[in-house]
């Protein structure tokens, strides 16, 4: 098994009852592998039907990883590249890769396809799953300025949505009704999905100093996290254009301190968020009041451990960090979290 070292560095509160996480995770063996230095966003968690399984790429192979039993299959064995990016929903899974490679499969069968997403085999830095009017859609934000949306499962080319620079990430709300982009500046658009399926921009923010590289929706698609480049997470409530909460991380390098993935839970009674530093920090956040942050340290101290991903179970009674050589699983204390404003992960 291998040997991972987890510290509590801090926390808003003094008391270890109010602690949200404490840092004595199970530890899988399991790798989760990068290959893009800024693409840190590689762990998910299955479909319902699977629900005590992740799926993580380790080179070339993606597998399903059961937490429950520590057994792995193949998802798909070798897919003829690294992936960069990874989504998974509505019973599908998707890849990119860094030359405009994209793979889907039904997860529930053996259904799978493979194409070539960009003329100029550019990098797919983001991938998203969404849905409105029985219509499943996966949109690519690709380094080439775009958002291809393609229908799903056949992988037709729907719409082509074209921006001023790279776009690193996109996400829909679960209501399937707005959406978030950003890219390799520091602004952050919204547009409204309208019920014949187009994209209209709604608005734009910028706070952050530098490129955005992760977004995620809370569970009432009232609210949204946007991660920077710069170290900062911003969250926004859709009904303002200004940002209710912000948050950092702790590392002092830009590039090591920068927010790489960040994500809600998705059950009502539990209101995490959390997110990731580039390197050996993971922060929790009380995502009803927005009023405090605790970090953990994943790694040996003195050491830079690179995170390679982050999600929460579907039920959000566990929270799951990606390393190179393992993955971290931490139990969320979901009866606290009904009774009180804030809760324990341990």
């Amino acid at each position: 098994m291998t040997i991972i070292d987890t510290t509590c560095v801090s926390s808003d509160y003094g008391s270890e009852v109010e602690m949200y996480v404490r840092p004595k995770p199970i530890v899988h063996d399991q790798k989760v592998t990068i290959h893009h230095w800024q693409l840190r966003d590689l762990l998910l968690a299955d479909d319902e039907k699977h629900k005590n399984e992740l799926i993580v790429p380790t080179g070339q192979d993606i597998f399903r990883y059961n937490f429950i039993t520590g057994q792995r299959s193949y998802l798909l064995k070798d897919i003829g590249y690294p992936p960069t990016c990874m989504a998974s929903g509505y019973g599908y899974w998707a890849a990119g890769g860094q030359r405009g490679d994209l793979t889907l499969k039904d997860t529930n069968s053996d259904y799978q396809v493979s194409i070539t997403t960009s003329p100029g085999c550019t990098i797919n830095n983001g991938l998203c799953f969404s849905h409105l009017n029985g219509e499943t859609r996966l949109l690519v934000s690709n380094n080439d300025a775009s958002i291809r949306v393609f229908s799903v499962p056949d992988l037709e080319l729907i719409d082509t949505l074209d921006f001023r620079t790279a776009v690193n990430h996109t996400s829909v709300s679960p209501d399937g009704r707005k959406m978030i982009t950003v890219g390799d500046d520091n602004r952050v658009q919204m547009f409204n999905i309208t019920d014949s399926g187009h994209y209209e921009l709604a608005t734009t923010m910028a706070v952050s100093r530098d490129a955005n590289f992760s977004v995620a929706w809370n569970h009432t698609s009232e609210k949204f996290a946007v991660s920077s480049q710069d170290g900062s997470v911003h969250v926004w409530d859709i009904r303002s254009r200004n940002p209710l909460a912000r948050f950092a991380g702790l590392h002092p390098s830009i590039t090591k301190g920068a927010a790489r993935c960040v994500k809600f839970t998705q059950t009502g009674a539990t209101d995490l968020l959390a997110f990731t530093e580039h390197v050996s920090h993971v922060h929790i956040v009380d995502a009803r009041t927005f009023d405090g942050q605790q970090t953990l340290r994943v790694g040996s101290a003195g050491h830079d451990t690179p995170i390679t991903g982050l999600c929460f179970s579907h039920d959000s009674q566990k929270m799951f960090v990606g390393l190179e050589n393992a993955i971290l699983d931490f139990s969320i204390d979901t009866s606290s979290r009904r009774r009180f404003a804030r809760g324990l992960l341990h």
